[in-house]
């Protein structure tokens, strides 16, 4: 919360009018991201710092210093930067599918091309196996 409140979408007596300021009806929602609706990174860098975001940037930051941290520890010690970005559930996993598929050898991509979908309760899983180029087998 206290990150949050450094976003100028948060204080107090500002009105955002920007294209990239949040801006949250939902008391819910605002509790559930503590407030954090901002956004991160400037036009055409995504690591950039948001000057309007400063909350949203530490953070961004950190998670970005953890992951190279994480990386360090893993042995892949040639890392000098690492970028967290979000990914929603779709995209999180076509990306899986992708690398799994890239670990065969060339010979055997074309063969494998489907994937087992057992949760027929979310769309974006289906979206995901369509945008890898597979064929989900429900």
């Amino acid at each position: 919360r206290d990150c949050a409140a450094m976003d100028s979408n948060n204080f107090e007596e500002n009105v955002g009018v920007g294209e990239r300021e949040a801006r949250v009806l939902s008391g819910v929602v605002r509790r559930r991201h503590f407030g954090l609706a901002h956004g991160v990174g400037r036009s055409g860098d995504v690591a950039a710092v948001q000057p309007k975001a400063a909350g949203s940037s530490l953070l961004a930051k950190l998670a970005n210093a953890l992951a190279l941290d994480a990386l360090k520890e893993a042995g892949l010690v040639e890392f000098r930067r690492a970028i967290v970005l979000p990914c929603a559930t779709g995209l999180s996993l076509s990306l899986c599918l992708l690398a799994l598929r890239n670990q065969l050898p060339p010979t055997e991509r074309a063969k494998k091309s489907k994937a087992l979908w057992c949760r027929v309760d979310q769309k974006s899983c289906f979206k995901g196996i369509l945008l890898a180029g597979l064929e989900a087998e429900v």
